[in-house]
């Protein structure tokens, strides 16, 4: 497979495409091609590769073109889309092949299906399609009255973000007062405090002192004031141990839980959810969205509110003492004199916040949004993006002037011992080899189950009640990987208009319906009065 970065969409859009062969007329390799472009003017082909429009006109003039377009719609604004080939078989209920139908009678000889990668800065598409999961499986955790859940209105929830201790100094913004008109606190324009207005020179002899006032996006933003005196290592294995943290933790909410329900004579459970985000810093930190269920002893399955008796600020106090209590050593390394690193959350404290509380901050669209937001990032915020990191990257990335190429470097010494081997496979994560997300199976429902719907809406046109179990079970796909990526950046072209197209004719429709409701609302106002 070759990489392009040729326009993937019509006007002025950059979205750079994959193609799996060079163009056909192309007389050299295709990593070698030039970077340059002549304009073409030619209406929405403006600006594109001449070797671009001449391979889309020539899709486009293909008597076969609406077949393939309509075969490759399901990908169409996947920018690596996964090729299959293969064989499909069709029985009937006694197991007797009726039919069989092969890829190599289709378009293209295979059948294109969404890469599905999460990152937004690999595939926006595939991206923003995970992200509206997660919104929906998050909001009826909290929501309920869907999939089976019951209302869930009643339950106590509460939102917190657990962060990890400090390895040294690092240059920071803080905004104390917002604006009235601040939306985002995370990139406002808002005047920070110093950075670090008052320190000391380090043994290294580097003055431990800032007074900037850094900007949002500044690139000194999580750089350490001493690289010799930050300690990489232990952040690097705080990132390695931080699930297992967490599992800890989440343990010792258990513990309190029961020590509160003994103590009111209830029983209670805890159903969470959790991302992780990446600081700029390269250390991660946790957001969770914990709900408190009650136990129904004739139904021990069933999702119940909690008892009355248990009120927030209780659920809220056994939650900060679970957090503040764990804390364990982790296995002894040689580059620690032969001990293990001492890991708990940060001294911070814990920020936490009701959900839906009366005259609380956050609400259930809020939370939802904000973190169904973050399932589509990275380490796009450090500044640095890598798939794998073996012995030869890690020289190339390992920089010992930079701090993420130290952060890097330590996973990669580090994980030549037994204990620590997950930190080479994870190094391009400085260490952190976690989900990005994971929840508690009575939550929600499921990733899963959500794609599920998605596959009998796609497979009945969204006639559902056409769904038939036990003959989707009598269709055997026998598909194996064919390649990755279209073939050509022309039908890489062709497909992502298509799929804008298609999403512009729907949000346009949704905005008449919307405008036929709002003029039926009026209209009986009016009668009414």
């Amino acid at each position: 497979m070759t990489s392009s970065t040729l326009p993937l969409a019509p006007g002025t859009t950059t979205v750079p495409g994959t193609g799996a062969s060079a163009e056909p007329d192309a007389g050299y390799w295709p990593w070698a091609a030039p970077t340059s472009t002549r304009p073409v003017d030619d209406g929405w082909v403006r600006g594109h590769d001449p070797r671009t429009v001449a391979s889309g006109r020539a899709r486009a003039q293909d008597p076969d073109y609406p077949d393939w377009l309509g075969h490759v719609r399901a990908a169409s604004a996947c920018k690596h889309p996964i090729r299959l080939a293969g064989q499909i078989h069709v029985n009937d209920r006694d197991g007797n092949r009726m039919a069989t139908i092969d890829t190599e009678d289709m378009p293209d000889g295979a059948i294109y299906t969404p890469c599905g990668n999460r990152r937004a800065a690999v595939c926006p598409s595939c991206a923003e399609v995970y992200r509206r999961d997660t919104y929906h499986l998050i909001k009826a955790g909290l929501q309920g009255d869907r999939w089976g859940l019951p209302p869930l209105h009643e339950h106590i929830a509460i939102f917190l973000t657990a962060t990890a201790p400090s390895f040294g100094p690092v240059h920071h913004r803080v905004v104390k007062v917002h604006a009235a008109d601040c939306r985002r606190k995370d990139g406002c324009t808002c005047r920070a405090s110093a950075c670090h207005p008052f320190g000391r020179t380090c043994p290294h002899g580097v003055d431990l002192r800032c007074g900037q006032r850094h900007k949002a996006g500044d690139g000194q933003l999580g750089q350490p004031l001493c690289l010799d005196c930050y300690d990489h290592t232990a952040q690097v294995v705080w990132n390695h141990e931080a699930p297992e943290l967490w599992r800890r933790t989440i343990q010792q909410v258990d513990r309190e839980l029961r020590r509160l329900g003994r103590a009111h004579g209830v029983e209670l459970r805890r159903r969470y959810i959790k991302v992780y985000e990446f600081q700029v810093r390269g250390v991660i930190h946790y957001h969770a969205l914990i709900r408190l269920d009650g136990h129904n002893p004739d139904c021990p399955g069933a999702i119940v509110p909690p008892p009355r008796q248990i009120t927030r600020d209780m659920f809220e106090e056994a939650a900060r003492a679970a957090f503040v209590k764990t804390a364990y050593t982790s296995a002894p390394h040689p580059a620690n004199g032969g001990q293990g690193w001492h890991i708990a959350w940060g001294d911070k404290g814990l920020d936490l916040k009701h959900v839906n509380a009366p005259g609380g901050e956050v609400n259930l669209a809020q939370i939802t949004g904000y973190i169904a937001k973050y399932v589509t990032k990275s380490t796009e915020v450090t500044g640095l993006s890598l798939r794998r990191v073996d012995g030869l990257s890690a020289d190339v990335h390992g920089d010992p002037r930079t701090h993420l190429g130290r952060l890097i470097r330590a996973c990669w010494d580090l994980g030549e011992h037994p204990d620590y081997t997950r930190l080479r496979r994870w190094a391009h994560q400085f260490g952190y080899g976690g989900h990005i997300t994971t929840k508690s199976r009575a939550f929600s429902a499921t990733l899963g189950f959500i794609r599920m719907q998605r596959t009998i809406w796609r497979r009945t046109e969204g006639h559902r009640h056409t769904w038939d179990d036990e003959q989707a079970e009598q269709v055997i796909y026998e598909l194996g990987y064919h390649a990755t990526g279209w073939i050509t950046t022309g039908d890489a072209l062709l497909a992502n208009t298509a799929a804008a197209m298609a999403r512009a004719r729907h949000l346009a429709g949704l905005d008449a319906l919307a405008d036929e409701l709002a003029q039926q609302r009026t209209a009986t106002r009016s009668l009414a009065a």
